[in-house]
């Protein structure tokens, strides 16, 4: 892979990674502590709330290059790129690379939105599970 695509991929796993953690902590706060558990998927949904608020322009953004990426994409069939190569129309190839990356930053960013909105349905059910479990009490 090249380092644009290592980097992407690095980020996400992070991403991932970072919110398991969160969730696990939070689901063994859960099993345990009661209104404290409560209190914490509270602080833990608002910190999602405002992080996803926070970067709503960059995933409409995100959203609008892969539509573009899509439209590029139907133009530059394998053909006309194997047609490219052997003319060595190397500005053109390169644009068609770089249209790529910029597509793979835009679905990484895709995905970590999706991972937000994850891991907020999830601490939503931790939180519930928490008011059921205090109810029965």
């Amino acid at each position: 892979m090249t380092q644009t695509s290592d980097n992407f991929s690095e980020k996400l796993k992070t991403k991932v990674n970072d919110a398991d953690k969160r969730l696990k902590d939070l689901a063994a706060s859960a099993k345990t502590a009661g209104q404290k558990a409560k209190a914490d998927a509270e602080t833990q949904l608002a910190s999602i709330d405002n992080k996803m608020k926070a970067q709503k322009a960059r995933v409409d953004a995100s959203a609008a290059k892969t539509k573009a990426w899509a439209q590029q994409k139907m133009t530059a069939t394998g053909e006309k790129i194997a047609d490219w190569k052997a003319k060595r129309e190397i500005k053109k190839i390169a644009d068609y690379a770089d249209g790529a990356e910029t597509y793979a930053a835009a679905t990484i960013e895709l995905a970590s939105a999706a991972l937000d909105e994850a891991e907020r349905a999830t601490v939503e059910a931790i939180s519930a599970r928490i008011d059921a479990d205090l109810a029965q009490a």
